[in-house]
C-alpha cells in the first residue's frame, strides 16, 4: 500500500479496512490525550508524540477482527504491513499496539528493539499511556470520564460515570509499564454517577473474523517473511532470558533452535531480503549459535550420563560439568554484551522495516520451487543407500532441517496438511539427531578418557550399540520420506500455493 499523505489518513484507512470499533477506539484515544497532556511537560515529550499516542490509541485494537486472542501482535503486524512513510513513527505505533495488553515485555518486542535508545524510551512511554487509557474503558461502555485533578509529583485523576469503579481498577492494574517508564501510578478518585447499566467487560470478539492477510499465495513473499521473522525474534528473546535464568537444560536447546530457525528463514528469504542487512543478521545469529553450542553439547552428554548406572564416571562428569559452567558463563556474558544488543537491533530492523526489501514477488512465485528444491537436496544424499559416515549424515540432517523450516515458513497457508509432511521428516531428523549426539559424545569424552579409562570405554561401548540400532532403523524412516505418497502430498501443497 502506498504511503498516505498524513497520519490521519493512515489511521482512517486502517480503521475502515479492519472494522475497528470506533466508539471504543475514540474513547481510549480521548483518555490517552488527557494522560499525555498531564505528563508531557514534566517528561519533555515532543509535540509530535501527541499525534502518535492518539493514533496508537485509535489503532490499539486493529488486530481484534483478525485474531482476538493475539490481537496485540497481529495488530502490530498490521501496522508494519501498511506503509506510513516514516519508519520510526511506524515502529513506535507498532510498539504501542503490541504492548497495550498482557504483560508488557518490551525486551521481547521487535518493534521496540528496532528503535534507537531515545525512540525506544518514547515508544514505551506512549505505550504506557495507552495501556492505562484502555483500562479506563474496560467496561466497553464509553461512559467513564477522566480529568486531571493535579499533576504536582504524583498525578491525580478523577474518574466519573456508572462504570468508573471497575474501569479505574483496570486502568491501575495496567499501569505497570507506566510505573517503569513514567513514574508512580496515578492516584484515582472515583466518583460514580448515574445508574449502572449492563456492559461488556474486556474486548468483545467480533462474530465474523477477517482472514489472515499473509495466509495466501498472493501475499508478497517478503511480507510473509517479515511476519515470520518477528515471531522468531520474540522467541529468540524469550529463550535468551530463560538461558540467563539457567533453570532447565532445555533453555539452551530452545535458544539454539531459535537461532537455526532464524538462519533458515534468512536463507529462504535471500531472494527478496536486503542483502547487506541480511548478511549482518546471519553473522549475528551464527555467532549466538556458536556461543550456545558448547553449553548444549555438554548438557546433552551430562543428561545422558546421569541416566545410566555406570560406576566410575563421576570424575569425568565433574570435568564435563565444569566445562559446561564455563561455557554457560561465556554465553550469558555474550547475551548481556553491547555486541548482542547491536546484533539484535539489526535483526529487529530487518524484521520490521520494509523499505529495502523486494516486495514484488509473491509467495506463489517462490514457495513452490523453494520447497521442492529443498526436498531434492535432501534426497540427493541417497546414492543407492544412505551415507555411512558421521559427517555426511550430519550434513543430511542439516538438509532435513532446511526442508522442515521451509515447510514451516508457509505453515499459515498450508494449515493442517502440514503435519503429514512434517511428521515423517521430524522422525527422520530425530534419528539423525540421536546419531549426531553419539558422535559429539565421542569428541567431548576424548580429552577425559584418562580420568576413568574403563568407565569411559564401557560408556562409549553402550553408546556405540545404540548407534548401531539407530542406524538399522534409519532406512525405514527414510522410506516414509521418499515414498510416492509423500511426494504426492508435497506436490499437492505446492500446487495449492
Amino acid at each position: 500500500m502506498a504511503a498516505p499523505t498524513n497520519l490521519a489518513d493512515y489511521v482512517e484507512t486502517l480503521l475502515a479496512a479492519y472494522r475497528v470499533d470506533r466508539a471504543h477506539a475514540r474513547q481510549v484515544a480521548d483518555h490517552a490525550l488527557t494522560l499525555f497532556d498531564a505528563v508531557a511537560q514534566s517528561h519533555k515529550l515532543p509535540d509530535t508524540a501527541r499525534q502518535l499516542v492518539e493514533a496508537g490509541a485509535l489503532l490499539h485494537n486493529v488486530g481484534l477482527t483478525t485474531d482476538p486472542p493475539e490481537h496485540h501482535l497481529v495488530g502490530r503486524d498490521i501496522i508494519l504491513r501498511h506503509e506510513l512513510g516514516n519508519e520510526t513513527d511506524q515502529a513506535i505505533l507498532a510498539a504501542i499496539v503490541a504492548l497495550h495488553r498482557r504483560k508488557p515485555r518490551a525486551q521481547l518486542e521487535p518493534a521496540v528493539l528496532c528503535l534507537n535508545k531515545r525512540n525506544r524510551e518514547l515508544a514505551l512511554q506512549l505505550a504506557a499511556i495507552v495501556r492505562v487509557a484502555d483500562g479506563f474503558d474496560y467496561s466497553q461502555s464509553q461512559t467513564t470520564q477522566v480529568r486531571v485533578a493535579s499533576h504536582n509529583g504524583r498525578i491525580g485523576l478523577i474518574a466519573t460515570g456508572p462504570h468508573a469503579a471497575v474501569d479505574s481498577e483496570r486502568a491501575l492494574a495496567k499501569a505497570d509499564l507506566w510505573e517503569r517508564v513514567i513514574g508512580p501510578r496515578p492516584e484515582v478518585v472515583v466518583q460514580s454517577e448515574g445508574t449502572v447499566v449492563e456492559a461488556v467487560a474486556g474486548e468483545d470478539a467480533p462474530t465474523e473474523l477477517l482472514p489472515y492477510w499473509y495466509a495466501s499465495g498472493e501475499v508478497p513473499f517478503a511480507e510473509l517473511g517479515r511476519v515470520v521473522l518477528r515471531r522468531q525474534v520474540r522467541r529468540l528473546q524469550q529463550t535468551a532470558r530463560a538461558v540467563e535464568a539457567d533453570e532447565t537444560i532445555e533453555a539452551v536447546h530452545d535458544l539454539r533452535v531459535a537461532t537455526r530457525r532464524i538462519r533458515a528463514a534468512l536463507r529462504l528469504l535471500e531472494p527478496v531480503a536486503p542483502a547487506k542487512a541480511a548478511r549482518k543478521a546471519v553473522v549475528a545469529v551464527r555467532t549466538l549459535a556458536r556461543e550456545a553450542g558448547a553449553t548444549r553439547d555438554r548438557d546433552v552428554l551430562l543428561n545422558d550420563m546421569s541416566q545410566r548406572d555406570m560406576n566410575g564416571m563421576a570424575p569425568v562428569m565433574e570435568a564435563i560439568r565444569a566445562e559446561r559452567m564455563q561455557a554457560h558463563s561465556a554465553l550469558v556474558k555474550y547475551l548481556g554484551s553491547k555486541q548482542y544488543e547491536r546484533d539484535l537491533r539489526v535483526l529487529a530492523r530487518l524484521a520490521c522495516f520494509a523499505t529495502e526489501w523486494d516486495n514484488r514477488p509473491r509467495v506463489k512465485d517462490h514457495a513452490g520451487s523453494m520447497l521442492y528444491a529443498h526436498y531434492e537436496a535432501l534426497r540427493s544424499y541417497d546414492r543407492n543407500g544412505l551415507p555411512e559416515d558421521d559427517a555426511t549424515l550430519h550434513a543430511m540432517r542439516i538438509a532435513g532441517k532446511r526442508l522442515r523450516y521451509a515447510l514451516e515458513l508457509v505453515s499459515d497457508i498450508v494449515g493442517e496438511r502440514l503435519s503429514e509432511l512434517l511428521n515423517p521428516l521430524i522422525d527422520f531428523q530425530d534419528h539423525l539427531g540421536a546419531l549426531n549426539d553419539i558422535s559429539v559424545a565421542r569428541g567431548l569424552l576424548a580429552p577425559h578418557t584418562e580420568r576413568a579409562p574403563e568407565a569411559v570405554a564401557a560408556y562409549l561401548a553402550a553408546r556405540e550399540a545404540e548407534w548401531a540400532a539407530l542406524r538399522t532403523e534409519l532406512p525405514e524412516c527414510w522410506a516414509r520420506l521418499t515414498c510416492p505418497d509423500y511426494r504426492r502430498a508435497l506436490l499437492a501443497v505446492i500446487g495449492d500455493l
